[in-house]
């Protein structure tokens, strides 16, 4: 069955029988449809589910317990995927266009044909052998750091050169780049998938069991890696993103999926890379307009402290000399009017002078008396 049956209707029993002969991955595919999705229509007409285990079970020829359909529910007529499923994921659709374009090499050969050469520079790294350290990682190769990042069991490897060799040339022909960088800045190195201008640094390592052997100089134990034969492409710039060899489904088969989650992941991370640029510059525009601002607010606020410290000085130097021309007319009304009365007349005459903004006469005594605190400048 293809994957543009999500349109087809099946019956209850129908549904039943599909459910308890096929793993729900291979239905999810078949009918382009979500787990979520299959699992809700199946909760929905009360249709039981293979446990945890029932396929592990089969492949190994042991007994299981098929769940027998119940007849609590009358047949609702046909279940339509494509219905209850509503809209297809954004993932799930790409997935399905990518299956379906016959124009891109998703098959893994069992044999290189025409290797990229980025497979050759790695098939040559590997061949020149450089071991891991044999205490720790006994027969596991990895490729050096200026090749295409692979580390795996001997056993492995032409498996693993395989699945590089179709992932790169997929990634090719959708118009992607595939790049091994050396000498640059911190976390720069390595492997890496570009994806609508978007890097993602990849390897291609077998997962590995570790285990506690007994060490050969000491009674203590020490720890090692066995390998597990499961092909893992991990995404090493999306912590704990990865794609490996499952019970039903080997990561050969994974590669449109792989392609369409870099394709959107890629996507995302440029719109969300484009509005944080965006956000910068927006952030940056109104913390300039800002700084301009309280620039300029300072700049006016020193101004005007000054108007009003001058007008403040000229007010008391024109009551300075109000005060000396009524002390003067007093004085004289009295007969008073002395030479030394004249004389402190004339010295606070001059200091209203030297106080007045419009005036400011020298006053050598007070060089260095500031006029608006009337402090000593330091």
């Amino acid at each position: 069955m293809s994957t543009t049956d999500s349109s087809k209707t099946l019956t209850r029993e129908e549904l039943y029988n599909l459910v308890w002969c096929k793993p729900l991955s291979k239905i999810m595919e078949e009918y382009s449809i979500t787990n979520s999705s299959l699992k809700h229509i199946c909760k929905k007409n009360d249709i039981p589910l293979p446990k945890n285990g029932h396929w592990q079970k089969l492949k190994f020829n042991k007994k299981v317990t098929v769940t027998p359909l119940s007849k609590s529910i009358k047949e609702n007529g046909a279940i339509s995927f494509q219905k209850e499923q509503g809209v297809l994921s954004e993932l799930n659709i790409l997935v399905r266009e990518i299956k379906n374009d016959k124009l891109l090499p998703l098959k893994v050969s069992d044999k290189l044909t025409k290797p990229d050469m980025l497979v050759i520079e790695a098939m040559e790294g590997i061949k020149n052998g450089e071991i891991a350290n044999d205490w720790d990682y006994k027969r596991f190769y990895r490729t050096s750091q200026e090749v295409f990042n692979i580390f795996v069991h001997k056993d492995t490897i032409n498996r693993a050169l395989n699945f590089s060799d179709a992932l790169i040339k997929l990634f090719r022909k959708r118009g992607h780049e595939i790049e091994v960088k050396t000498g640059e800045a911190y976390n720069e190195n390595g492997t890496r998938l570009i994806v609508d201008g978007e890097a993602y640094k990849v390897c291609v390592r077998e997962t590995r069991k570790r285990i506690k052997v007994k060490s050969e100089h000491s009674s203590y134990l020490r720890t090692s890696y066995v390998p597990t034969g499961i092909l893992t492409l991990r995404i090493e710039d999306l912590y704990g993103h990865q794609w490996s060899d499952s019970v039903n489904k080997k990561i050969e088969d994974k590669l449109p999926n792989i392609l369409a989650y870099l394709e959107l992941r890629a996507k995302k991370d440029k719109k969300e890379r484009i509005e944080r640029k965006a956000w910068r510059l927006e952030y940056e525009r109104k913390r300039k307009i800002e700084e301009e601002l309280v620039a300029k607010r300072k700049d006016e606020l020193d101004v005007f402290i000054s108007v009003i410290n001058q007008s403040s000085r000229w007010q008391k130097s024109m009551d300075l000399r109000n005060y000396v021309e009524t002390v003067k007319v007093n004085a004289v009304k009295n007969n008073k009017l002395t030479d030394e009365l004249q004389k402190w007349l004339k010295w606070i005459n001059d200091k209203a002078d030297w106080y007045d903004p419009l005036i400011e006469k020298e006053d050598e005594l007070f060089e260095n008396i500031d006029r608006d605190t009337l402090t000593e400048n330091k």
